[in-house]
């Protein structure tokens, strides 16, 4: 197997050199950690090098690194969460003293809404423009016009923002970083070629075993459930939606606010929901977020729709219900959807749907 040798040129280092600071950035203010955000900047950089004679084509080479850049963060938040619990029950290591006036300006922050905290940290941090901004937080522009005008409304009180400190290493550390990386590659692909051998081995020497009948009188009265269901138990499909627009959603405005149900429609729709009936519901939700009441075919439906909701709902499971949409109840407490980055987040967060009782598995 041979492979192109790439170079690092003059172009590269330049464009390496201007946007590396920025891609740190807009990294910290999804992470909230320095040294995190340092280590995905850099490993976006070595994976734009490795392509460099296709990335510098296109029309935005920097949007490739911002989009390389955040999906490591969001992988990275996913893998380290089993982690960050077991670190959460030790003793904290020594860190250094920060400023009374930053330790006022992250409080001010955190009680931001998180669409206005990014919003901020994305505009003035990472001095990214506002189109840019709702690019990268999938919004409309009007909104996030309107969530920096509040949050600064919020934070007039507060102490001017001042970015985090960024040191920019050497070019020469991101190539060894990528050519590090080829070398991982080329004995993966190695091993993927040896397991694809032994598999197609295996495969022509195996002889398949005839399935039993189902009309036969030996077959168990059980044997139509899925595997590891028992008698009695409804099963139910926990499987996650590959997109929004898989989803049907039915909107209950649960509140007097005239208008709500329409526009929480709206939104959905704009986040490529399907949205099927909507309406009032006359029940008291005053003191709620809101409510999900689905059945057992949308399960997995019903936890994308609980993860926008960042798991501040409460669900009402209906083992008769055989139609595919989840309703959503509009609760007194409700105040936006979470953005897609807040979404896989919190996805990630809650993990599988649990079974409700007396239920089992659909598929495997």
């Amino acid at each position: 197997m041979t492979t192109a040798t790439v170079t690092p040129t003059g172009e590269f280092e330049d464009f390496y050199q201007t946007h590396f600071s920025n891609t740190v950035l807009l990294v910290y203010s999804f992470t909230a950690d320095m040294a995190a955000a340092q280590d995905v900047a850099q490993e976006a950089f070595a994976r734009a090098w490795q392509r460099w004679n296709t990335v510098s084509g296109y029309g935005d080479p920097l949007a490739w690194v911002r989009r390389v850049a955040i999906n490591l963060a969001n992988s990275r938040w996913r893998r380290l969460r089993t982690a960050r619990k077991y670190l959460d029950r030790q003793r904290p290591e020594h860190a250094a003293d920060v400023s009374p006036d930053h330790v006022m300006v992250v409080a001010a922050l955190r009680r931001l809404p998180k669409g206005q905290r990014e919003a901020l940290v994305l505009h003035y941090l990472a001095d990214m423009p506002v189109e840019d901004v709702a690019l990268h937080l999938e919004a409309p522009v009007g909104t996030v016009k309107s969530w920096l005008s509040r949050g600064r409304a919020a934070l007039a009180g507060a102490l001017s923002i001042e970015a985090p400190q960024v040191t920019t290493p050497a070019t020469r550390e991101i190539v060894a970083r990528g050519r590090a990386r080829r070398r991982t590659q080329l004995a993966t692909a190695a091993a993927c070629v040896l397991a694809v051998a032994l598999a197609l081995t295996f495969f022509t020497s195996f002889r398949p075993v005839a399935a039993p009948d189902p009309l036969s009188p030996t077959m168990s009265p059980s044997a139509a459930l899925p595997p590891g269901c028992a008698p009695g138990q409804v099963p139910v499909d926990r499987r996650l939606p590959n997109a929004e627009a898989e989803v049907t959603i039915n909107v209950f405005n649960g509140t007097g606010i005239a208008g709500l149900a329409e526009d929480v429609a709206q939104d959905l729709r704009n986040r490529r929901f399907r949205t099927g009936l909507v309406g009032n519901d006359q029940g008291k939700y005053a003191d709620e977020v809101a409510v999900l009441r689905y059945g057992p075919r949308v399960v997995g439906h019903a936890q994308l729709m609980r993860a926008y909701l960042l798991g501040d709902a409460r669900s009402e499971f209906d083992p008769l219900r055989q139609d595919d949409a989840v309703d959503f109840v509009v609760g007194g407490q409700f105040r936006q959807l979470a953005t897609p980055t807040e979404m896989r987040q919190s996805i990630a967060a809650l993990g599988q749907p649990q079974l409700p009782p007396n239920t089992c598995d659909m598929a495997p």
